[in-house]
């Protein structure tokens, strides 16, 4: 996908954080995807993915999985490579199931293929009839994150500091000297 490319070749990707008591730290980070999957691979993404696999091959055909926005330990939207798929989507089935308990879920989260997440948040991306959802452990709602896969990435990709704040500000970043937890406010980089 070539938006993905372009992400990757940014030069000097870094979050401008901030802290209520601290200021200011700037993230160095990195982003990096998986290697185009083999034609074993693709018929397993098929298997699991049904009649999302047309909408999941726009991303896997060139990538085996993403990690975007890497600093140390703390990564932002991850990606699932097919190998992990299958067990990304048992661990999203037994959140959906809790939820089920206080509340029916929505369509989407009875059929869908959850494909990504946000780390350590609990909560997963979904396609769902070629469009991208995002299943919130907190209840959340049915809104649409991407009309496809290219609008989902446009958007996570674009402002990167936004899409994670509007996924629920999970990621925090670490200096390696404090406690703090640095919330990314502004995603920079490099002129070419």
């Amino acid at each position: 996908m070539h938006l993905i490319s372009e992400h990757l070749r940014l030069r000097n990707p870094r979050f401008v954080c901030r802290d209520n008591q601290q200021g200011t730290f700037i993230v160095p980070l990195r982003s990096e995807v998986g290697a185009p999957p083999s034609r074993a691979e693709l018929r397993q993404l098929k298997s699991l993915s049904g009649s999302e696999f047309s909408a999941l091959a726009r991303f896997y055909s060139d990538f085996d999985g993403a990690r975007f926005h890497v600093h140390g330990h703390t990564e932002g939207l991850c990606v699932a490579s097919i190998c992990s798929l299958e067990a990304l989507n048992g661990e999203w089935r037994e959140v959906v199931a809790t939820m089920a308990e206080f509340s029916k879920p929505y369509p989407f989260q009875v059929s869908g293929v959850a494909f990504a997440t946000i780390a350590a948040s609990g909560n997963y991306f979904v396609m769902y009839k070629g469009r991208v959802y995002y299943s919130d452990h907190d209840g959340g709602d049915d809104a649409i994150w991407g009309q496809d896969l290219d609008d989902f990435f446009r958007r996570a990709l674009s402002d990167p500091a936004r899409f994670l704040f509007e996924a629920g500000c999970y990621t925090r970043y670490r200096d390696g000297h404090s406690s703090t937890q640095w919330i990314p406010e502004q995603f920079l980089h490099d002129e070419p």
